[in-house]
Formats: structure tokens, sequence, C-alpha cells
């Protein structure tokens, strides 16, 4: 009888301890599945070094974080080893990508908003949105109706 009960005592633990195992995988993961798209995220505004950071503060040490461009996207691999060294063959990795987002335009280099130049230029060249009176409407749609003339109706 004893010897039964040790047996199952030692299975039990045996058990526990790889669905603990398991269960930690499954974080490491999850957290290289975040680390990724952190680090995706900020490569793609431009910031290659600051998304190897990131990932780096966000997974376990010994993590391989990579990051590749290619072309409009930006490709980001982590790959990191569950329970520290206790398991060197098994590895844990993610990928995610971004597109790049456009570089910034300073003010002045780009294009006119509107045709005519900037919007205060147009309104000032509108007699009847100078005035503060609604433009005529077009195909028999009433002109809004503003707080001021619903104060005045009562």
């Amino acid at each position: 009888m004893t010897v039964e009960a040790a047996f199952a005592v030692g299975t039990l633990v045996v058990v526990l301890g790889i669905v603990l195992a398991a269960m930690g995988a499954v974080v490491l993961q999850l957290r290289c599945l975040d680390a990724a798209t952190e680090a995706a995220r900020l490569a793609a505004r431009g910031d290659a070094e600051g998304a190897r950071r990131a990932a780096e503060q966000l997974l376990p040490g010994g993590s391989e974080v990579g990051v590749d461009v290619r072309g409009d996207d930006v490709v980001v691999r982590v790959r990191a080893v569950p329970l520290g060294s206790a398991l060197p063959g098994l590895r844990i990795g993610a990928e995610a990508s971004a597109a790049r987002e456009p570089s910034p335009v300073a003010p002045g280099e780009g294009p006119d908003p509107l045709p005519g130049g900037t919007p205060e230029a147009d309104v000032a060249q509108d007699p009847a949105s100078a005035s503060g009176q609604s433009p005529p409407a077009s195909g028999g749609s009433p002109p809004p109706v503003t707080a001021a003339e619903i104060g005045r109706a009562r």
C-alpha cells in the first residue's frame, strides 16, 4: 500500500509540473506576441531601436528580437526560452508586422489643403459666411437652425 501511494504522489507531482510548464509556455507565448506587436508599431513609426528596447523590456532575459524592413512593411520576430534555461531545446516565438507610416510633412512643404489657399482666406472671400449668415440652400433643403434662432422663436 505504501509503495502504491508513493508512486501516485510522484505521478501527481510530475503531472502538476508538466501542467505548470505548459501554462508558463502559454503565458510566454502571449508575452512574445505582445512584445512583437508593440515593437512592430514602434518600428513602423521609424523608431527601430526603441522597438527593440521595448520588446526586450517585455520579455525575459536572453530573448531574441529581430526587426526587418521589407518595402513598406516592418516585420518583428521575437523568440524566447521558456523556464529560463531549464528547457534549452525549446524556443517560443511570435511574429508581427505593420505597415510603415509615411514620414510627416513639414508645414509649408506639402500641398495647400484647399485649392484657394488657407481656410481663412476662403471665409474672408465668402461674404455670407463672414456675416454669420447661412449660404442659400440648394436642392430645396432648409438652412441649418442655430441655437440663437431657437431662442428668438420662443
